[in-house]
């Protein structure tokens, strides 16, 4: 069996329903029953996979995030988007709470998915009293959601770096000036998009601020500042922290939980102390099911890497293709693809190692490489078949996928493939703060 037929039965396995770590396996066993191959470092390769310390950032990250969307602070989020971008009902209007929701949001949580889920349960309804159809309200969250994990902390970053021997530091400020223009992107065109979308007829009326005296606003806007001061020191404290020398990302994480709890229990009170233990115990679950992915993986692409196939393909693209900006093109289009059947850890753990080489050989940083992953990634998860935050939002929101594909296509036309563009070509727009930061 060659390298390449051990691949294709990784995807045959996945493809009939085979768990993803176990085809891996099933597959690197494959390989080494009919070619000889001894497996006897396959239990190192699979402990060291796992045995590191950036990597201790993921379920620290992801507890504290969790920690974070349960103590109420979502709310006064959602409040301030609100203030930032206005209440107009033209243009952008009060769909501009959605990205900016998203931004603000990710900065604490670190998940799209996530992300997607609060915008659609806490802003849809609302949205839908106000005008607006819930084909666009439903499919601009979806499309919001790549914005909660590109502001940091970012747990894809973490995995790439591992598996690229990249700063987790450099990644996490990478991919800031990416998101800022993404979040602008979405603001310009909801300007002209919104108004096709908002209906009179379906403005319920209400609204409770305007009927407030002077007074009560100024109380309302203080609980507010009270509110998001706690909200935004946690991206202050985890950023400096990592950016002022304070801690690792990985210390960094394990503040962010420290920070989550004490703010849930003795600042906001919405949380008990049964409540953690319960956030801990299905965090540990969510991991259990990532965890396993890493040993089986890290064996196969031991596998592809020892055998030359990073070399391989390099040679092939560069020999077939010799225009670099081509390359850059087919590379960014197979990231792309991937991402629409694939799990992003499998293509963090899988692909990366296959494609870094090529990329590096066209003088493409791994800083930037990775943030054209990351941006891969969350193009390609809002792009049907297999758009898991487009059907949870479709879901949240009690339509359907086929009624968010108009105003979806708008949003990954003219602002994702161009931003996914935009990274690939120039690489300043990832490389500049990681540099002036060092």
């Amino acid at each position: 069996m060659s390298v390449f037929a051990c691949a294709f039965l990784v995807l045959a396995l996945i493809m009939l329903g085979m768990g993803i770590p176990f085809a891996f396996l099933a597959a690197s066993l494959a390989f080494a029953l009919t070619t000889g191959l001894s497996t006897g470092n396959w239990g190192s390769t699979a402990w060291y996979s796992l045995e590191s310390f950036s990597l201790l950032a993921v379920p620290l990250f992801m507890f504290a995030g969790t920690l974070m969307e349960r103590t109420g602070i979502a709310r006064a989020l959602m409040e301030l988007a609100e203030k930032i971008t206005g209440k107009g009902k033209k243009g952008g209007g009060l769909c501009n709470v959605i990205p900016v929701f998203s931004a603000l949001f990710g900065a604490l949580c670190g998940s799209g998915l996530a992300t997607a889920s609060t915008v659609s349960s806490m802003i849809g309804p609302t949205l839908e009293k106000k005008g607006y159809k819930k084909s666009l309200i439903y499919s601009l969250a979806a499309a919001s959601c790549p914005l909660g994990y590109m502001i940091p902390p970012n747990m894809n970053a973490v995995i790439y770096a591992k598996v690229a021997n990249a700063s987790v530091a450099d990644l996490f400020i990478a991919t800031m000036p990416t998101a800022i223009v993404w979040l602008a992107a979405y603001l310009v065109i909801n300007h002209f998009l919104v108004p096709k979308y908002y209906d009179p007829a379906l403005d319920s009326g209400e609204d409770g601020e305007e009927a407030m005296t002077a007074m009560q606003k100024r109380a309302a806007n203080l609980a507010l500042i009270k509110s998001l001061i706690p909200a935004l020191l946690m991206p202050v404290i985890i950023l400096g922290g990592i950016y002022g020398g304070i801690f690792t990302a990985t210390e960094a994480g394990a503040v962010g939980c420290l920070y989550g709890i004490i703010v849930g229990l003795l600042v906001f009170r919405s949380l008990k102390l049964r409540d953690v233990f319960d956030i801990a115990s299905k965090t540990a679950i969510s991991l259990g099911t990532m965890m396993i992915t890493f040993p089986f993986t890290m064996i196969f692409t031991r596998i592809m890497v020892t055998n030359g196939v990073p070399q391989m393909i390099t040679n092939f693209i560069t020999g077939v293709v010799p225009n670099k900006y081509i390359i850059i093109l087919m590379i960014t289009v197979v990231l792309f693809i991937a991402g629409f059947f694939l799990d992003g850890n499998i293509i963090l753990l899988v692909i990366t190692p296959l494609l870094l080489p090529t990329a590096q050989s066209l003088n493409m940083s791994t800083i930037q490489y990775g943030v054209l992953v990351f941006v891969a990634l969350g193009v390609a998860g809002i792009t049907p078949p297999m758009a898991v935050p487009l059907f949870t939002c479709a879901r949240i929101g009690g339509t359907t996928v086929e009624e968010m594909m108009k105003p979806l296509l708008a949003y990954l036309i003219i602002v994702c493939v161009p931003i996914l563009l935009l990274v690939a070509y120039v690489p300043v727009v990832s490389d500049f703060l990681p540099a002036l930061l060092r």
